[in-house]
């Protein structure tokens, strides 16, 4: 059972679920809680804060919405894995409902993942740029096949920003790429955007087996445009 929560100064007997929720992040972003970490019950959690249990009940029922926590079958409250693709739901949610915040996507994806791939052109080492190797001749083999890409697809960009060397880059890049996700299946799914990726993505690993960082970030820009006006051609032809 997890002890941080021990510890936890009272909540002021006025404080609502909102600020039971925030105490919490506060102990997640702190470390107190980890992933995997199994919350105290109920009951307990509401001696421990001062609160009342609705308003416990309702805070854990905000964090599970977020992705943060998570209630398993027959009972008890834990911390997720506080993967990127749960706590993006809601955003992703909102993007779907959206469209025109996948302009504001692309800009974004066009500054960091330009950035990421000049990094990692500097820092990739050779495991890495195997596995790119591996990937890629994968990829040939499934470009007739949208799910199996895309999977390639992910990993292609994962060991990408892993090589970048910076947690924090590799984290805002990853997250970039789940919220893009949404869009991008429907795009999969049309002829000759799965060659027209695999193309860009051999002119990316040709720029990082140069190490040539201003070839891979103008590579890796060229691949987010591809990606964004393949993105909304399928969208205009879905409505």
């Amino acid at each position: 059972m997890v002890t941080g929560l021990d510890t936890v100064a009272p909540i002021e007997r006025q404080s609502v679920a909102e600020q039971v929720a925030k105490k919490l992040m506060e102990l997640v972003r702190t470390g107190s809680l980890k992933p995997g970490d199994q919350l105290p019950p109920e009951r307990e959690l509401a001696q421990i804060l001062q609160v009342s249990r609705p308003s416990v009940r309702e805070a854990l029922r905000g964090l599970q919405i977020l992705g943060v926590v998570k209630m398993r079958q027959g009972g008890g409250v834990y911390v997720t894995a506080l993967e990127a693709s749960d706590l993006l739901a809601p955003l992703q949610f909102l993007l779907e409902l959206n469209a025109p915040t996948v302009d504001a996507l692309h800009e974004a994806r066009i500054l960091v993942e330009g950035t990421i791939a000049g990094l990692a052109a500097e820092r990739i080492d050779a495991a890495a740029l195997a596995r790119l190797h591996g990937l890629l001749a994968v990829q040939r083999s499934v470009l007739r096949d949208p799910v199996g890409f895309r999977v390639s697809d992910m990993e292609f960009h994962r060991i990408i920003y892993a090589a970048s060397g910076n947690p924090f880059l590799e984290r805002v890049g990853g997250s970039f790429f789940v919220l893009g996700m949404e869009y991008r299946r429907i795009a999969s799914e049309t002829p000759g955007v799965l060659e027209r990726s695999f193309a860009d993505h051999e002119a990316i690993l040709a720029a990082l087996d140069a190490r040539d960082a201003a070839q891979a970030a103008e590579a890796m820009r060229r691949h987010m445009t591809s990606v964004y006006e393949t993105t909304l051609a399928a969208m205009e032809k879905a409505r």
